[in-house]
């Protein structure tokens, strides 16, 4: 007879059902690797990641293909990525707000807009900052499970599944601890190689006022340095952490080994042609995607800086309408309604990088047989 599995989750068990079920949970992200599971017929609990029909390594041989994994030009890229988004946009688009809205009420809470009218020097916490600080939290809380929606809507459309925007937000919050890990790792890499450089040069900047003309320039000159080497650096880091979502979510890794196969893919150099390796199409894609969204953000401001400048003759007045634009005396409406729309045309883009990415991915994955990205622990000897 087959073994049956109770899992324990809190303070709540379930089942019990066999290997198949839990497999069935595994691939829905309702079980974890570090989930407790017992059988039916002993009593001592251990994790799911101990149960070899499950975490173990891949049954099948390595020269059989991951199921999703095909090349793809980068036209068919960009085409794919419209056809998943449109086949399954409402569900991408309100996973996306999620990280869209929190934003949008923090720019709102700034002076600039009128909502929330303080007096010079107020201090302590007034209505807008706390506002403010339930709008970061959330962005914080929301972007995990942002990412892993992204993956899981995207592989359903691939697999041919319908994608529901119920069970989409259950999975992806599923799948929060081992985002949230990954996330605080490449975020915080981003980070520490960014604030360090900056303070250095903000410093070296700073000091420059009291100083010799000759020590000004070496200063100028070490600053730019110093910048030059953050940017190689973020650069370096871009590369490394290029598919950590879809490693993490796809091949179902965490922390280092999912960073691991990131690097390898996107490092991979199997392709003769520069165009046509991971790095470059990604670099490709992500400013695409950049300069259309800036284009489109621009667009929907255009009427206000039109409304704002009509009546405009003088240099003096066009810097009186500046400065009135950074710290209107009332609400704004042409302004906010601005930052709305703005902030719509980006969460409607923001998706269509996240699908890309994730054929992209399995793109890359093409050019290398499961044994080759197995994880140094799971390759057979």
């Amino acid at each position: 007879m087959a073994d049956r599995w109770l899992v324990r989750v809190g303070e709540k068990e379930y089942g019990p059902v066999d290997v198949d079920t839990l497999a069935d949970w595994k691939r829905e992200g309702r079980l974890l690797p570090t989930n407790e599971v017992r059988r039916e017929s002993d009593n001592a609990w251990t994790i799911a990641n101990t149960i070899p029909e499950l975490f173990g390594p891949p049954p099948v041989p390595a020269e059989i293909d991951h199921p999703l994994r095909r090349r793809r030009s980068f036209g068919e890229i960009i085409r794919d990525s419209f056809a998943i988004y449109k086949s399954a946009f409402l569900p991408f688009f309100v996973i996306t707000l999620l990280i869209a809205i929190p934003p949008l009420v923090i720019e709102l809470t700034s002076p600039a807009y009128g909502i929330f009218p303080q007096a010079e020097g107020t201090s302590g916490l007034t209505r807008a900052r706390v506002i403010a600080l339930f709008g970061f939290i959330a962005l914080v809380v929301n972007w995990p499970v942002f990412l892993a929606g992204i993956q899981i809507a995207t592989v359903d459309v691939l697999e041919g599944r319908k994608v529901r925007l119920g069970e989409l937000l259950r999975r992806a919050t599923n799948f929060f601890p081992r985002f949230a890990r990954l996330g605080l790792v490449v975020y915080g890499s981003y980070f520490l190689c960014a604030i360090f450089p900056v303070a250095i040069t903000l410093s070296l900047v700073s000091a420059s006022e009291t100083i010799s003309p000759i020590m000004l320039i070496f200063s100028l000159v070490l600053a730019l340095l110093i910048l030059g080497v953050a940017v190689i650096m973020l650069a370096r880091l871009w590369v490394k952490f290029l598919f950590w979502q879809q490693s993490a979510y796809i091949s179902n890794l965490e922390g280092a080994e999912a960073l691991r196969e990131s690097k390898l893919l996107a490092r991979s150099q199997r392709r003769p042609r520069k165009s046509a390796r991971p790095l470059w199409r990604g670099a490709l894609l992500a400013s695409l995607w950049v300069l259309i969204v800036l284009g489109l953000s621009a667009g929907a401001e255009i009427p206000l800086i039109f409304s704002k400048f009509q009546n405009v003759s003088t240099a003096e007045e066009m810097l009186k309408v500046l400065q009135n634009l950074d710290a209107p005396k009332a609400a704004d409406a042409m302004l906010i309604g601005s930052m709305v729309v703005s902030s719509l045309v980006r969460a409607l883009m923001r998706p269509i990088l996240g699908i890309a990415f994730v054929l992209l991915y399995l793109d890359a994955r093409a050019d290398f047989t499961e044994s080759e990205l197995a994880p140094p622990d799971r390759q057979s000897s």
